[in-house]
């Protein structure tokens, strides 16, 4: 099951084109802060991965771009 979410890429924690860096940058990140993560696909650029801060984003108002989310952690 597909699920679509909007981010700002700006906001991003990390990027990258290749799945497994990107899920190791999330990782390192969730082990020094305790919020929930998620790993997402950009939906106009379907190489690209994004890692989000899902605590630091749930207040912004400015989630323009959309996302196919790939895994929470």
């Amino acid at each position: 099951m597909s699920e679509d979410i909007l981010f700002n890429p700006g906001q991003a924690i990390a990027s990258s084109y290749d799945y497994h860096s990107a899920y190791v940058a999330a990782q390192i990140y969730h082990q020094k802060s305790n919020h929930e993560l998620l790993l997402v696909k950009d939906k106009n650029d379907k190489k690209m991965y994004y890692v989000f801060d899902n605590a630091s984003l749930e207040n912004h108002s400015q989630l323009d771009q959309k996302f196919q989310l790939i895994k929470r952690i």
